[in-house]
């Protein structure tokens, strides 16, 4: 009796085991039947940066949530769109054309007997490479496909490089020129040959960023989701975690030399602003003309500077965003963090193409700045502006007075062929 009473109760725990384990199975089943999602009412094709609408998962990479927070975005990204695709190509025409005359007015021999001329030449002629090869050729991409750049794999790699080349080289440019003005300051009597250790430095400055450049050839960067919505000429792997270190090259490390050199710029100024203002009573007359270079690098420097941060600080989060805190769409139905990560990432994307575009400016008001702080810049400008001026106007009058001399000598030569005819007449 006892034998059968346990194995009655056995019996009675296994059926109750197997009953539990059958309503656990019903409610799983039941909460997954609740969460299953409807269809989505806003059809694929509004994310129009998808070019390829037939990939497989696009409903689940993309779900409904973030399809209705990108049509609440357009209004945000059609105008990022309108600045990069249609104001942006005036920039670089306007660009183009004032370093062009920079160069040239830099190339007087008033100005260009100091190394700051030829920072500012090199400035110049980096700022013209970085709106040619790198926005007004990513302008043109964003319009059409460029065809020989798909078609050609060196030319597609050294179109990568260029873009690069050009806008880190005018940065690096910047802090050079920063560096060498606050030497040439706090150490007056250290630097022989300036000229010499500018060309020096210039040199070595454009081999390293071109070697850094290089390394478009292996990784994207920006270039695989670039603002200008256009289609890599070639298929290549983003940066990843590398990103850090560009960006850190790029921007950060920049920015640090450029504030602190700034900084102790003006210091020293300032320092020595008090000091002649207490020696002479004709101060005025003497700081601007030993602070002019001075004036003239600090604008260049802090305008750099105030463009560059922004685009800095957006960079960063967007790559902390990308890198470090990335989602990934979930298949049970929970994905709350991956829509309100994908989201702030297209948040982050078009903030970035707005700053990106104000960065734009730095590369084309160089000449307002050299017009407005340096006096022999203007001087020589405003002398040229005179000297073509004057030789417009005198052209103008010479080919007047040739015309009323044509003009007179024609009325000379009818007047006697009227005469002889009269004559002729009479006799």
């Amino acid at each position: 009796m006892i034998l059968i009473h346990n194995k009655s109760i056995r019996a009675l725990i296994f059926v109750a085991s197997i009953l539990s384990v059958n309503s656990n199975e019903l409610f799983l089943t039941y909460n997954a039947s609740l969460r299953i999602v409807p269809k989505c009412p806003l059809p694929i094709t509004v994310l129009d940066f998808i070019r390829n609408t037939s990939q497989p998962d696009l409903e689940t990479k993309w779900p409904c949530e973030v399809r209705s927070y990108w049509l609440s975005l357009q209004p945000f990204v059609k105008f990022v769109r309108f600045l990069l695709r249609y104001v942006t190509p005036f920039i670089i025409i306007l660009g183009v054309l004032l370093n062009t005359v920079s160069f040239s007015m830099l190339s007087a021999p008033v100005l260009c007997d100091s190394n700051l001329s030829l920072y500012l030449s090199a400035l110049a002629i980096s700022d013209n490479g970085a709106l040619i090869f790198n926005y007004a050729v990513n302008v043109a991409k964003s319009h059409s496909t460029i065809t020989f750049l798909q078609n050609s794999k060196f030319l597609c790699g050294a179109n990568s490089v260029s873009m690069e080349f050009f806008q880190f080289t005018s940065t690096w440019l910047i802090v050079a020129l920063t560096w060498t003005r606050v030497i040439a300051v706090m150490f007056p009597f250290g630097a022989r040959d300036q000229n010499r250790s500018a060309i020096t430095i210039i040199t070595s400055l454009v081999c390293i960023s071109f070697t850094i450049s290089l390394t478009k050839l292996y990784s994207g960067g920006y270039e695989t989701d670039s603002v200008f919505e256009f289609v890599p000429c070639q298929k290549m792997k983003p940066w990843g975690s590398a990103m850090y270190f560009y960006i850190a090259l790029s921007t950060w490390l920049p920015l640090l030399f450029i504030s602190i050199g700034n900084l102790l710029l003006f210091v020293r100024m300032r320092r020595s602003y008090k000091i002649h203002n207490e020696l002479t009573h004709n101060f005025r007359y003497r700081s601007n003309r030993t602070n002019n270079s001075s004036r003239t690098l600090l604008a260049v420097s802090i305008v750099h500077l105030i463009l560059l941060l922004p685009l800095g600080i957006v960079e960063t989060l967007e790559l902390y965003w990308d890198v470090i805190l990335i989602k990934h769409p979930s298949n049970t139905g929970d994905n709350e963090r991956y829509i309100h990560w994908l989201q702030e990432k297209m948040l982050l994307k078009w903030c970035h193409g707005l700053l990106f575009h104000i960065y734009h400016w730095n590369f084309a008001i160089n000449f307002f700045l050299y017009y407005l702080t340096g006096n022999k810049f203007r001087n020589v400008v405003t002398q040229t502006l005179k000297n073509y001026t004057h030789l417009s106007c005198h052209k103008t009058v010479v080919r007047s007075k040739q015309f009323n001399n044509v003009a007179n000598n024609s009325i000379i030569f009818n007047n006697r062929n009227n005469c002889n005819e009269r004559d002729s007449n009479v006799a």
